[in-house]
């Protein structure tokens, strides 16, 4: 796992999850860029893109709990 980026737009939406990633994996590249381009998305629900993929989820917790479980398979 090369990257994983949060929009800014998204942010009141992916705050907790962004903070608990950089914290747990601080050797990770985790990031806030402009419009990443995903705005029906952007608009639904929280997200990120890992290395270019969409992970959306119902929750800001849930993303955190997706994202904490790719890292960790990847990982292994």
């Amino acid at each position: 796992m090369d990257k994983i980026y949060f929009c800014k737009e998204n942010e009141f939406k992916t705050k907790k999850a962004y903070k608990s990633l950089k914290s747990s994996y601080p050797d990770l590249k985790i990031k806030r860029k402009g419009c990443l381009g995903k705005c029906k998305t952007c608009k639904a629900c929280p997200f990120s893109l890992v290395d270019g993929k969409v992970v959306k989820s119902e929750s800001s917790e849930d993303l955190y709990y997706k994202l904490h479980k790719r890292i960790l398979k990847q990982t292994v």
